[in-house]
């Protein structure tokens, strides 16, 4: 090969890559050369998944056991306690967290639409705790009111409850250890380490999961709560 070939073909490759470059593309040719693909728009991550919020670090997921905090709210005229449904494990909220704390009442400017409180109150069922989870925490998730609550939807759905822990007709009083471990039977993708039983005055309170921003099951960070000491605690009933 001749130095002007040589040469010729170097400038090509060179006016390749500026071209390239200019049209957003330099990325995909380095992806391609490491066999990694295309990169997309969407946020890298390992299940595929688009990541959704920004701003923190991951997702803790509360699930309230509603008969629990109907006993240590005593007020049975709301939707929650009144009776007219039956309430067992319900989303208290989805939380942005830190690796060390968490946010709280970021921008709290944005108001929530009326069809997504109504979207949300079968699994969320006080359009007092909706307006409470926007402020306090979902302002601080980068997402507006319609997106943050699809995504604590979603976490929501994605959590198998344990067919006998969904409908009690009778106190049960059972070890904390045996609720988390028929937790993770039925959700098999869940860890130990990705999942914190609370409990308060010896009743079951809340069942804690963390995800990532894509709503994989994480480790949870040493700032979530583990309130849950006893080797025995009830659950009352859902009715």
């Amino acid at each position: 090969m001749t130095m002007k070939k040589l040469l010729s073909l170097l400038g090509a490759g060179i006016l390749a890559l500026i071209v390239a470059w200019e049209e957003g593309g330099l990325d995909r040719i380095v992806q391609d050369q490491l066999g990694g693909g295309s990169t997309g728009s969407s946020p890298a991550n390992h299940s595929g998944r688009e990541a959704r919020g920004s701003g923190f670090d991951y997702y803790v997921l509360a699930l309230s056991w509603s008969p629990s905090f109907c006993e240590d709210s005593g007020d049975r005229s709301s939707r929650q306690c009144n009776g007219s449904r039956d309430y067992g494990f319900v989303a208290h909220g989805l939380w942005p967290q830190n690796e060390t704390g968490w946010p709280e009442f970021c921008d709290v400017r944005a108001r929530v639409p009326e069809r997504t409180v109504d979207a949300m109150l079968p699994i969320m069922p006080a359009k007092g705790l909706i307006f409470h989870q926007w402020k306090k925490h979902g302002t601080c998730s980068g997402l507006d009111p319609r997106e943050y609550f699809e995504v604590t939807k979603a976490a929501y759905d994605s959590v198998v409850i344990p067919k006998e822990l969904r409908r009690l007709d009778r106190t049960l009083t059972i070890d904390p250890r045996v609720i988390e471990d028929a937790f993770i039977e039925v959700n098999p993708e869940i860890d130990p380490d990705e999942i914190v039983i609370n409990c308060s005055k010896n009743r079951l309170r809340e069942i804690k999961v963390c995800f990532d921003k894509t709503l994989t099951p994480r480790a949870c960070g040493r700032d979530v709560n583990r309130e849950c000491r006893s080797d025995a605690i009830r659950m009352p009933p859902v009715r």
